[in-house]
């Protein structure tokens, strides 16, 4: 039975992003590994027929002695389980377990689900990593990204050549388990839902002012944050922060749920200002896919999705007042008019995003180097 393994810098974007492509190679035969940091979804990848490796890692560290220590734990593991072919998630992953892959002999496919806060910018931290990527992607089958925008990026700056590339669109969402339901509690109010990691550059502070702005205006609106702060981030956005502006009724916090789809079946909209360098917005492609409108920045990742007036609104970047005119614009439009952009949505998303078509994809590139 040969061995593939998964890996990514949190149990929790290997099990919300990948499940349904790990589930479908294990009923194929494949014994399927995932690799990642404890979380409250390590648990559940075992009754999945998943099995899973604890991998210790600071995700957005900067150190390399422990970078270092990550590589050789890494080629520890990959070492001992003697993998025949490997999936590489985010920047340490692909980093250190390319470079693992390579010693060993190990074929391997880099993902790169979004090009994140080290490539805003042209500082140091973009350099070093363009350098490492360099390195270590020589020997990569191929390279893989999320939207064009991303592959651009790559071959600019000459990290990788042209005929290694290959662009998913997206990573997928299971539209059977996503599927459109009716506003069941809250009918009286009007219900924006922003769900993301609590991070400068995926705009919620832009959405909690603007959530200020539209609150004293209408009584009846509710501006939900669903997340939690990512601490490793240099960005952060800290708990105090989104409590003080809960306490302030601005917005409604909830922290992370393993299941999102009661919040945005009692949602009317979805909600992602971002200014991030997103592979392709997971939020907005399930609110879609619930046949919830969205509104969304003119943003890498995010024009995969959006269509302005006919799925959604566009808002500009970091403009608090422009969100917030858009936020009211959505909340003013007719029943009638919403739900018709919530259907355009879904149809995108089954015409696009459907997750079989990503499988598919998987399979078809798994045959053609085993």
């Amino acid at each position: 039975m040969k061995k593939l393994a998964f890996v990514g810098n949190t149990s929790f974007s290997v099990y919300n992003f990948r499940l349904g492509v790990m589930k479908n190679f294990v009923q194929a035969g494949y014994e399927v590994y995932a690799i990642a940091p404890q979380d409250q979804y390590s648990e559940l990848f075992e009754s999945e027929s998943i099995k899973y490796i604890p991998l210790e890692m600071n995700g957005k560290g900067t150190n390399f002695i422990e970078d270092y220590k990550l590589y050789k734990n890494i080629k520890r593991i990959y070492s001992e389980h003697r993998f025949d072919f490997v999936f590489h998630y985010t920047i340490k992953p692909i980093i250190y377990g390319s470079l693992a892959c390579e010693k060993l002999n190990i074929p391997a496919i880099a993902i790169t689900t979004g090009l994140g806060y080290a490539f805003i910018g042209n500082g140091f931290l973009k350099k070093i990593v363009i350098a490492l990527y360099k390195r270590t992607l020589k020997k990569t089958k191929e390279v893989w990204f999320l939207n064009e925008d991303d592959k651009r990026v790559f071959l600019k700056n000459n990290i990788v050549s042209n005929s290694k590339t290959f662009v998913l669109p997206g990573e997928g969402v299971d539209v059977s388990f996503f599927q459109p339901q009716e506003k069941q509690n809250n009918t009286d109010k009007f219900i924006f839902l922003f769900v993301s990691r609590l991070v400068k550059e995926k705009g919620v502070e832009e959405y909690a002012l603007a959530a200020k702005k539209l609150k004293g205006k209408y009584d009846n609106i509710e501006c939900w944050v669903l997340g939690k702060t990512d601490v490793d981030n240099p960005n952060n956005v800290p708990i105090e922060k989104i409590m003080k502006w809960d306490e302030k009724k601005y917005i409604k916090y909830i922290e992370s749920v393993i299941d999102v789809r009661s919040f945005i079946a009692n949602s009317d909209c979805v909600v992602l200002p971002t200014y991030y360098r997103e592979g392709i917005p997971r939020c907005l492609m399930e609110g879609l896919s619930m046949e919830r409108p969205i509104i969304t920045t003119n943003n890498v990742g995010c024009i995969e999705l959006i269509r302005d007036s006919e799925n959604g609104l566009l808002c500009a970047q970091k403009d608090v007042d422009d969100l917030a005119d858009k936020m009211e614009k959505m909340y003013l439009q007719s029943d009638e008019t919403r739900k018709k952009w919530g259907e355009n949505g879904r149809k995108l998303i089954l015409e696009k995003f459907d997750e079989k078509i990503i499988i598919n994809q998987y399979l078809e590139k798994l045959d053609e180097y085993l």
